[in-house]
């Protein structure tokens, strides 16, 4: 990611007018080239006041997929079917959960934040209304340069959460808007986001699609303020050998230890450390496009 953004970008508050993002590769997701970006804020409407249930009330599919954090040393997940509609849920004492399902990114970010209407590359730019600023969620920086804290996140089926997190609770479906068939078959086939790539993503991707699926989910592993490794799923369940035994990896010095349920789709960080955890999940050409020098894991020949 240029620096030269951040440099250039020097602003503290959201831009007047689109022409002033067009030269970063940010549009308008709604297909707008005039007008003020700040009338787009929260167009799709953020869940500020979440509703949580206990697990055994949920009546939800065993494959549906859920991101989750810990509120109050209690896990506490979002169906991402849910999230198809509202992409946000803020917590006033919690980490606010962040879904992008064009790119598949799913992070958990400090503070409130909402939608600013913006694509960048395809995913989502976030908006901070306590500063009045964009949030880059790859980049873990605002557009002026700010750090943005990402927390430690999970990803897995309904069925996972039950089977792994007993006593977690499940955002309502009942009280809460979702849509599981808004994106259509969108999660497995090719296409690449709705027509916003990154200059040069066809050539870039292309020396990988025999191996990797564009729609490959992809665990980012970090720290709060660096993203430092991905690790496709498919990957992880060959190292792991289904699920039968752990990885362990090294990052820079430090040594992680992964492991991946096939059964439940759940890839995680299990060293007791909390400095390198799970800080996000994404399809895999959304982490090419914006993170295209990161390390990938690749099972040793």
């Amino acid at each position: 990611m240029p620096i030269l953004l951040y440099a250039t970008l020097a602003t503290a508050e959201m831009p007047s007018d689109y022409s002033e993002l067009a030269g970063y590769g940010i549009v308008s997701g709604f297909g707008l080239r005039s007008g003020d970006p700040a009338a787009m804020i929260n167009r799709i409407p953020a869940i500020d006041r979440p509703d949580y249930i206990a697990i055994d009330k949920a009546k939800l599919r065993n494959d549906d997929l859920c991101v989750g954090i810990q509120r109050q040393g209690v896990w506490h997940f979002a169906p991402l079917f849910i999230l198809n509609s509202h992409e946000i849920v803020n917590h006033p004492d919690a980490p606010a959960i962040a879904y992008c399902p064009l790119a598949g990114l799913s992070v958990a970010i400090d503070g409130r934040t909402y939608i600013s209407g913006l694509l960048r590359w395809d995913t989502f730019v976030l908006y901070d209304p306590d500063s009045d600023s964009l949030i880059l969620p790859f980049d873990q920086k605002s557009l002026d340069g700010e750090q943005i804290r990402l927390q430690p996140l999970e990803l897995l089926t309904f069925a996972g959460v039950r089977h792994k997190f007993p006593d977690a609770r499940i955002l309502s479906p009942s009280s809460h808007h979702g849509n599981r068939s808004q994106y259509g078959n969108y999660p497995r086939d090719r296409q690449l986001g709705i027509g916003h790539p990154k200059p040069g993503l066809r050539g870039e991707y292309d020396a990988h699609i025999e191996t990797i699926h564009p729609k490959e989910q992809v665990l980012i592993v970090g720290t709060a303020t660096q993203m430092m490794k991905a690790y496709p799923f498919s990957t992880l369940e060959e190292a792991t050998d289904g699920g039968r035994r752990t990885l362990t990896d090294r990052i820079d010095d430090m040594e992680v230890i992964l492991s991946y349920d096939p059964e439940f789709r759940h890839a995680q960080v299990t060293t007791e450390t909390d400095t390198i955890r799970a800080r996000a999940f994404s399809y895999y050409f959304a982490l090419r496009q914006h993170l295209p020098d990161l390390p990938v894991y690749s099972v040793p020949d």
